[in-house]
């Protein structure tokens, strides 16, 4: 009887262990000194959005996310829906252009959840970044659930990240990091007719997962 409950502890032992290992990240998140949100990084192989109204710095958390991946030498895509990506400031905000992949898709929804769908089945992307931002409700609800499990299952052994941007979350379950930001408050420099934003600062809140106390962030121009 012994010897049987010293094997079944064994065998405990060693199934535990292959589920340890099993839950283990496959590959190390991506690191994001610049945001003090992401202490332990950004998870690879899984959906992540950030949400957000108009001027509420869900870009300057985008650019900076895709600044840290670029400088890594990786390479990303960016899907614009709306033809509303800026170069010039995402160089600014640090991003390597050389190491980005800019698809334009002039206000088709369709267009950029094809592009996606090739970029991510493709693969070897670091990140691949879908702007929904600016996108009528509409076209959004026309977007099939299903596309967002297939994107799911299609990096999910990678390390690639899909990164959603939109007002309001879009892949429902399948993402497994929500970041949302609010506006708080602008500080401008210069005279009336020529002021300049030198600051803005903003509350930036995990939805999922949830996180009890909404944390401030202070982004300089």
């Amino acid at each position: 009887m012994a010897n049987q409950g010293a094997a079944f502890s064994l065998a405990w032992q060693r199934g535990s262990d292959w589920e340890q290992r099993a839950k283990a990240p496959k590959f190390s998140p991506l690191q994001l000194p610049g945001i003090s949100l992401f202490p332990n990084g950004l998870p690879r192989g899984a959906i992540a959005e950030i949400t957000g109204r108009r001027s509420s710095g869900r870009t300057a958390c985008l650019l900076n996310i895709l600044a840290a991946a670029t400088r890594r030498g990786e390479i990303c895509a960016v899907v614009d829906t709306n033809n509303q990506f800026d170069p010039a400031s995402a160089e600014a905000a640090g991003v390597c252009l050389s190491r980005l992949a800019w698809i334009r898709c002039s206000g088709s929804v369709e267009h950029a959840i094809r592009s996606a769908d090739l970029l991510l089945h493709a693969g070897g992307f670091g990140i691949v970044h879908i702007d929904l931002c600016e996108t009528p409700a509409k076209f959004l609800n026309k977007i099939p659930l299903s596309y967002w499990f297939r994107f799911r299952r299609a990096i999910e052994s990678t390390a690639t990240i899909l990164l959603l941007s939109c007002e309001t979350p879009q892949s429902k379950s399948c993402s497994v990091t929500w970041l949302q930001t609010k506006a708080k408050a602008f500080h401008w420099s210069g005279a009336a007719h020529a002021r300049l934003l030198r600051e803005l600062r903003l509350t930036a809140s995990f939805r999922k997962p949830v996180l009890a106390v909404p944390q401030s962030l202070t982004l300089a121009g």
